[in-house]
């Protein structure tokens, strides 16, 4: 299989309570046309037995054994392994062992892509909540409403960049065209960033700047499991959860390569104060996490916080930041935040 329609990476860590769901919804795809490769990232427990298992009875899967690395890494070492074994796919997904898929989702995603002739098609993604086992396919942030600006199904990054820090970044949301990855975002062997949360966040933001045609699926195909013990919810709690600065720090610089940093500077300064208070509430080092944030908006003073859309995002941010607990500030926050949407309401703007 040198030429499949899709190849689907899949990054496995640790995961033998899980895996057998998402690898049955994987060969169980209508699209039969594909490659599937499996990266073990140094798993402890029976994940790489379970692999190859599926493997004996299906040669469309692929293992690569490597040492643990994280999820940047493993999809960089499916993207290299497809490279070096000559497997030229027209299009690439990724996905998460944990996870799974609709049966129909690749099929959907690649005749979408064809009919669009696109470099990425962006899919809605379905919340499965494992403590309640309920799933949710309504939460705005996995869907594409935030693209409903579009004029048509197929459009170009200059058609929704007022959006393009209000969108789900995960991996699993794009199929990629492969002749677009390779020849666009792929960089010294490297796609996603390596040895970092929130991975994912940077080409994403990369991607959509540099694709000419972005095509829209708006069914929820993927289903993602929240759970206890995965490596978000327990890294984010960690000190990796500074990682987000990092992440700023790329998206900043490709930002001013590609000339976009004084048109995109107050939807990236917006981005940047909620990502922070998002994540200071995940973090169990709050006081270090505060610090940080304030020593990095600092650098911006002085020539972002000139705007006054800027300056509202930093006060409020910085409200929060000075005592996120106590209640006098959070009711000088409330009535800042209720002032400047008085504004917006009577100037029209939604």
């Amino acid at each position: 299989m040198s030429n499949p329609k899709v190849s689907i990476i899949i990054p496995v860590y640790n995961v033998e309570k899980y895996l057998r769901e998402c690898l049955d919804s994987v060969i169980n795809q209508t699209l039969k046309d594909i490659a599937i490769i499996c990266i073990n990232d140094g798993s402890t427990d029976s994940s790489l037995e379970i692999l190859k298992e599926y493997a004996k009875n299906d040669s469309r899967i692929h293992i690569v054994d490597k040492i643990n690395g994280g999820l940047g890494a493993a999809r960089n070492s499916g993207i290299k392994y497809l490279i070096d074994s000559n497997i030229n796919p027209k299009y690439i997904y990724f996905a998460d062992s944990d996870d799974w898929l609709d049966i129909q989702a690749l099929e959907k995603l690649y005749n979408k892509s064809q009919e669009s002739n696109s470099d990425i098609c962006i899919m809605e993604v379905a919340r499965y909540i494992e403590a309640t086992n309920k799933i949710d396919k309504k939460d705005p942030w996995y869907t594409n409403k935030c693209y409903k600006i579009r004029k048509n199904d197929v459009c170009s990054f200059d058609e929704i960049k007022s959006v393009l820090f209000s969108s789900c970044c995960m991996a699993y949301c794009h199929l990629y065209s492969y002749e677009f990855l390779i020849n666009y975002l792929w960089k010294n062997e490297e796609f996603y960033p390596q040895n970092l949360l929130f991975e994912d966040i940077y080409p994403h933001i990369k991607s959509l700047i540099l694709a000419k045609r972005i095509a829209f699926l708006d069914e929820a195909l993927y289903y993602y499991r929240i759970r206890e013990g995965s490596i978000m919810t327990s890294s984010a709690k960690s000190k990796r959860t500074f990682d987000i600065f990092k992440t700023f720090d790329l998206i900043e610089n490709f930002l001013i390569e590609q000339n976009l940093m004084d048109e995109l500077k107050i939807d990236f300064y917006s981005f940047i104060c909620g990502a922070i208070d998002s994540k200071l509430s995940l973090t169990n080092y709050k006081e270090e996490f505060i610090r940080t944030s304030k020593y990095y908006l600092d650098k911006f003073d002085g020539s972002l916080n000139k705007d006054k859309k800027i300056k509202k995002q930093h006060l409020k941010l910085m409200l929060n930041l000075n005592n996120p607990y106590d209640k006098k500030l959070i009711k000088i926050k409330n009535k800042v935040i209720y002032r400047f949407n008085r504004l917006k309401w009577s100037l029209g703007v939604e």
